[in-house]
């Protein structure tokens, strides 16, 4: 494997940030190349890939040959498109982020004007903000997670009034939660109840919360895992797993197409054969159900295991 980095003709001495990286490029013959394999490597300024096309070529379809009965071969790409559907199903049903999200708040975006794919990824919008569960809980719930940073969080005020200040910066007062996606509070509001000095700190600090409901959170940060190397294996072979479902789907047409059974007698001797494919039923049915069957366990088993659960009282 080989990797390549190029830089401009017109800067005499570049630095790091100057070059660009290509992928790996396979030179020659060589081995599959894999988590599977031990041989797998990020390329640098990349995200990665949770599985390789060789991971479910050689590992999850050990055995299933790629090539149709017309000769035509399933191509890398086409089982990338997989692995990349598969990591997107499994964050759904896991209710995480796995591949890094750069996520800005609409009001980030329109003050500092960021391009999309340029700047952020993902756009959310504020966050409500209610007084009694800040000051009782102490936390915001971020809806994508774990997190990896954040670049900002505030008090937005909407409220127009000129002596009230439009934003507060919460930053020096947060503790973030990453795995779980939660922003804690060390310094909370005070109750309006206490005192006069609690009163006056509570409408300094937060605006008129208690007259007028025109409080948000602006919230930036960065969520899912750094790159794939950082994703944990399990979880890994699980996607891996979940994408040779739809392979094997696939690839079954491709290599008997509306082939259930058949039958040949000739001058007395007869040979019959029969396959698991039915009007109902893939060619490669036995293996996806047990493979439906372990990705099913897995998502019940670990599906609060990287989020947040919730628990409420009466």
């Amino acid at each position: 494997l080989y990797q390549y980095r190029i830089h401009s003709a017109d800067i005499p001495e570049p630095e790091f940030k100057d070059y660009q990286f290509t992928c790996w490029t396979k030179f020659g013959v060589p081995d599959a190349v894999g988590y599977s394999f031990n041989n797998y490597k990020v390329p640098e300024g990349e995200w990665g890939t949770i599985v390789t096309p060789d991971d479910c070529r050689y590992t999850f379809l050990w055995g299933t040959d790629f090539k149709a009965t017309n000769g035509t071969i399933f191509t890398d790409e086409q089982i990338q498109w997989f692995i990349d559907a598969a990591t997107r199903e499994m964050e759904r049903q896991l209710n995480i982020t796995i591949r890094k999200r750069r996520i800005k708040c609409e009001d980030s975006i329109e003050t500092h004007h960021f391009e999309k794919k340029t700047d952020y990824d993902d756009e959310e919008t504020p966050y409500d903000f209610s007084y009694r569960k800040i000051q009782r809980y102490g936390m915001i719930q971020t809806k994508q997670r774990p997190i990896l940073n954040i670049t900002r969080c505030a008090m937005l005020n909407k409220s127009g009034i000129e002596f009230v200040p439009r934003e507060v910066d919460l930053m020096p007062s947060i503790v973030p939660d990453k795995k779980n996606g939660v922003i804690k509070f060390f310094k909370r509001p005070w109750k309006p109840s206490d005192t006069w000095t609690g009163i006056c700190d509570s409408i300094s600090r937060y605006g008129a919360e208690t007259w007028n409901t025109h409080l948000f959170y602006s919230i930036d940060y960065d969520a899912g895992f750094e790159t794939s190397d950082d994703v944990p294996s399990d979880l890994r072979h699980m996607i891996g797993k979940m994408a040779a479902i739809s392979l094997l789907n696939v690839i079954g047409d491709g290599l008997m197409s509306g082939f259930s059974s058949s039958s040949l007698s000739m001058d007395g001797v007869s040979e019959s054969f029969s396959s698991t494919q039915s009007a109902t039923s893939a060619y490669f049915g036995a293996r996806i159900a047990v493979y439906q069957k372990e990705v099913q366990e897995y998502v019940d088993k670990n599906k609060y295991k990287f989020g947040f659960f919730r628990v409420g009282a009466l």
